[in-house]
């Protein structure tokens, strides 16, 4: 597959079967998007695609277990149990009783789960990722082969917008398209950087929405699912574990307990992450405050586009060099939203976010349809 910006590109990029090779490909398709768009709307600035595009390769980091932090990857690779849980569950009093059908629980066994955990969060991730380029991307493409905002050129490229999730009663898809349509035709420099910083909040905000259930699923993953996948291993080691009944799953409760208290900070650290060439910085805490030392560009300070003003009056919770800016509360949408309004903010003008995310060696191997060797 050669790079394009094309909607049948995007097309073909959602169609890739292999999970990660896909993931490759929408990175790239983002940051190729992210600088036509760029030269399109306003060369001194970002867009959405651009924060798209490290975003997804972040993502792409998380799914092959690269982005894992120290601690956890010891964890899950180390037969050291969890926090001695598995000590605490075998002293249960209830253990006793099940003890004969079960044997021995063994930290493998709470390993496996954690793994098979991760291996679920990858593929979730991997689905979201899909699912944010296949609707924000298409319209992308139609509108960087605009060459002027006609009657009929706005229509192509809010038609790629139909269907997409409402929030709040409107398709903020087309409502970010629409800003940006408004920027290729406005004259005042400052009014034009406004009207692109509002669309790529316009389409923030999108996203957020469509994966809010997602996030909140994988947030309490740990939970909902420990007991029940350290049963199913149990059984492997055992057909007799389904005699147990309930009595087994009281048994494990320190343990599912455990693993669910902990599964938060496994989250946070694992997956609430934004790499860029700027860093790499968690969600849960401030955004850094830009090299050029000015937090809010002085083009966007005082808003002049209406959205602009109400977007960041939501939405916005920090002070004007970004403390404040952190989303402590990674499953709420207005808490990731306000990390991602002041991400936006302080990034408009970026410019080293439209660098490439990948070497030339990775993109002649995605280019030959081959997923690019670790290193």
């Amino acid at each position: 597959m050669n790079r394009a910006t094309t909607p049948d590109h995007v097309a073909d990029v959602v169609a890739i079967p292999d999970r990660v090779l896909r993931n490759y490909w929408v990175t790239q398709t983002y940051a190729d998007l992210s600088r036509a768009l760029a030269s399109r709307l306003a060369p001194d600035t970002v867009n959405w695609c651009t924060f798209g595009c490290w975003a997804s390769s972040t993502v792409g980091a998380s799914m092959r277990g690269e982005a894992m932090p120290a601690w956890l990857a010891e964890r899950v690779r180390l037969p050291d149990g969890l926090m001695g849980a598995v000590a605490a569950t075998t002293r249960h009093p209830g253990w006793s009783s099940v003890a004969h059908l079960v044997g021995d629980l063994r930290p493998d066994h709470v390993l496996d789960v954690v793994r098979e955990l991760l291996g679920e969060m990858a593929i979730n991730l991997s689905n979201g990722n899909t699912e944010v380029f296949a609707e924000i991307a298409p319209p992308a493409a139609v509108l960087v082969g605009v060459d002027e905002p006609t009657p009929e050129a706005r229509a192509a490229v809010l038609a790629a917008c139909d269907g997409a999730p409402e929030l709040d009663g409107e398709n903020w898809l087309a409502v970010g398209y629409g800003h940006w349509l408004d920027a290729l035709g406005e004259s005042d420099p400052r009014r034009r950087s406004q009207l692109v910083l509002a669309g790529s909040l316009r389409l923030g905000g999108h996203e957020q929405n469509h994966l809010q259930p997602a996030i909140a699923g994988a947030m309490d993953m740990g939970v909902d699912e420990a007991t029940a996948r350290l049963r199913q291993r149990l059984g492997r080691d055992d057909p007799r574990v389904a005699e147990a009944d309930g009595t087994l799953d009281r048994a494990l409760e320190p343990l599912a307990r455990a693993l669910g208290d902990a599964w938060g900070t496994i989250m946070t650290d694992a997956y609430g992450i934004w790499q860029s060439p700027q860093g790499t910085w968690r969600l849960d805490q401030d955004v850094p405050m830009p090299p050029t030392g000015v937090f809010v560009p002085a083009d966007v300070a005082d808003p002049v586009v209406a959205d602009l003003a109400a977007l960041r009056a939501r939405f916005d919770r920090a002070d004007r060099e970004g403390r404040g800016s952190a989303a402590r509360d990674w499953e709420n949408f207005d808490e990731r939203m306000n990390f991602i309004t002041n991400l936006f903010v302080s990034r408009h003008h970026s410019l080293d976010l439209l660098a490439e995310p990948f070497d030339d060696a990775t993109r002649a191997a995605i280019a030959a349809d081959a997923v690019p060797p670790e290193r």
